[in-house]
């Protein structure tokens, strides 16, 4: 058994290697911190302006924190950081999906973003866990 994820198992030469499923599954996870990132930069220029209490601004930090350690977790190729990344996406997929119902056209096409992010990263951390 190989323990290295970053090397095509012997065995096996079918399919895409393990290896690159962790990249892929730490970029969707680097995507979404960065996504969430850059809402948390609208919503503090949201708190500057006066128009958004700032308590707004603690869920969206601890999601970049989030998807930030598991992004770091799963490019060293933790095969369980995978499996909590995917619960990550599966969650903030519903959520999107939630918003989106309750939502108008801005608001419609930001949430689709982070839909895509989510069946992206949700996708390959769910291969990479699974070889």
């Amino acid at each position: 058994m190989n323990d290295n994820p970053y090397r095509r198992p012997a065995v096996d030469g079918h399919g895409p290697d393990r290896g690159s499923l962790f990249v892929l599954a730490g970029i969707g996870s680097a995507l979404a911190s960065l996504y969430w990132g850059a809402l948390t930069l609208l919503i503090f220029l949201g708190v500057a302006a006066g128009s958004v209490s700032g308590m707004q601004l603690i869920l969206p930090l601890v999601l970049i924190g989030l998807y930030a350690v598991r992004a770091f977790q799963v490019f060293k190729g933790d095969r369980n950081a995978a499996q909590r990344l995917l619960w990550l996406h599966g969650f903030g997929g519903a959520m999107a999906l939630v918003q989106i119902v309750s939502g108008g056209p801005t608001l419609i096409v930001l949430q689709g973003i982070k839909i895509v992010i989510h069946v992206f990263g949700g996708v390959t951390a769910y291969l990479a866990q699974r070889r």
